[in-house]
């Protein structure tokens, strides 16, 4: 198999992602099952945290069209992982690099997902460089495909941070729930120049959200999460093309954290996934699907 270049081109401070040769606007989501239906309901794209088992999913996704950003994990400060350990980063850059050498010209691929919100409050030097120093060989071992990093929010100096150590980043991911609305406008608010990718949004989370009076997290109905993924799509993501080059809806499938239902935008049934939930309407219909 033969990779599919894929190209970011800058006209005039506007942004266009180019894979073979033609504009591609990232419409995904967060998922490795059903995706016979994510495909019928117009989404393009997955994403994935790591690269376990990865092989058969990019050639499944290739099968339906989809295309996939393969995120490379990188390791947690509140996990355990010291970015001032040079054995510890010397690992990880070296577990990177054979993930991209091994996968690199797959035609599924994407981008190069490196990390997922392990920035912290963002104001760790180390723990950019060590994430711009993937990317950097990301580059040199496979020109063909952009790199992202994953961010949680936009808190702190953190945008000015990935600009400030990571030239060789070229996208930035930003993982938003409850701010998705006003996402854009803080981005560019916070200096963001670099062009960014909602890489997950869904309701607000347990974190965002009122408590009952015995301390249980209010979490919103089917009917209301539906309309915030329709609404946080249209403001956050639709409203900035030009440097919104698209997003990952959380999550298709089922997830258990905070409730059953909190974040998963189908029913689980025993081992395999149920009923739709409003969430998967709301997308079809943002995607024209």
């Amino acid at each position: 198999m033969h990779a599919t270049e894929v190209r970011l081109v800058q006209n005039g401070g506007q942004y266009t992602l180019l894979r073979g040769g033609e504009p591609y606007v990232v419409n995904g989501a967060g998922g490795s099952e059903r995706l016979e239906e994510l495909a019928a309901c117009g989404g393009n794209s997955i994403r994935t945290w790591g690269t376990d088992n990865l092989e058969p999913l990019l050639d499944r996704a290739h099968a339906l069209g989809l295309s996939v950003t393969v995120g490379i994990w990188l390791g947690h400060p509140r996990h355990g992982f010291d970015y001032t350990d040079d054995q510890q980063v010397s690992r990880q850059l070296k577990a990177a690099e054979s993930a991209i050498v091994r996968y690199r010209n797959h035609p599924a691929l994407l981008m190069w997902g490196v990390g997922n919100e392990m920035e912290e409050d963002g104001n760790n030097p180390a723990i950019w460089y060590a994430v711009n120093h993937i990317a950097r060989r990301a580059k040199e071992l496979d020109p063909s495909h952009p790199t992202i990093t994953i961010i949680a929010e936009l808190g702190g100096r953190k945008v000015a941070n990935v600009h400030r150590f990571c030239p060789d980043v070229d996208v930035v991911g930003i993982n938003s729930y409850g701010g998705l609305s006003s996402v854009g406008q803080r981005y560019g608010e916070a200096g963001g120049s670099k062009p960014y990718v909602v890489t997950e949004f869904g309701p607000p989370g347990q974190w965002e959200t009122g408590k009952t009076a015995w301390g249980a997290p209010l979490e919103m109905t089917s009917t209301a999460k539906a309309e915030w993924y329709s609404n946080g799509y249209r403001d956050g993501i639709a409203a900035h093309p030009g440097i919104c080059l698209g997003s990952y809806a959380f999550v298709w499938g089922a997830k258990q954290e905070a409730t059953a239902t909190w974040f998963g935008m189908f029913l689980r049934q025993g081992e395999e996934l149920g009923d739709r939930l409003g969430a998967v309407e709301a997308m079809r219909q943002a995607w024209g699907g």
